[in-house]
């Protein structure tokens, strides 16, 4: 059997192939220097629930327009934080989904806690579904978000 078998969901074993990134997005049209970044490996779209909460926080909580605010899911995207920074001239970034710092060497990177990486105000919290079950949670990244803002 040859390695691609074993990702397809009619054999025997299924399994989430990492390496199946897509493209970075593109830069929105009026774009404003804000990226929200996510982590959701179940899917590479966000399911209605998740995207209404995303979308209150960059109403509420940043007080921009989704529209022109660029989102990606970190579990499929190529998008990194150097990309954002020098092609995208983001200046705030916010991260739903811890995983990811373990990958950065010689970074201290604390949850709700805003850290300046390349050039970038960025806020790493919670994944979206504890946020959404956490109150504590929630307050924590909503305290550290009107700060970024």
């Amino acid at each position: 059997m040859e390695l691609s078998g074993i990702y397809k969901k009619d054999k025997l074993y299924d399994i989430h192939s990492p390496a199946a990134k897509i493209p970075p997005p593109p830069i929105p049209e009026g774009y404003n220097r804000v990226a929200v970044l996510y982590e959701y490996p179940e899917a590479e779209e966000l399911p209605r629930d998740k995207v209404a909460f995303m979308a209150k926080v960059i109403e509420a909580g940043m007080k921009l327009q989704p529209a022109h605010t660029l989102t990606a899911n970190l579990s499929y995207s190529a998008l990194t934080l150097q990309k954002l920074a020098e092609e995208y001239g983001t200046q705030r970034v916010v991260i739903f989904g811890a995983d990811w710092i373990s990958h950065l060497r010689n970074a201290h990177i604390d949850k709700n806690e805003i850290c300046l990486l390349y050039g970038m105000r960025v806020l790493c919290t919670d994944t979206l579904d504890v946020i959404n079950a956490n109150d504590t949670a929630k307050k924590n990244f909503w305290g550290q978000l009107k700060k970024l803002f």
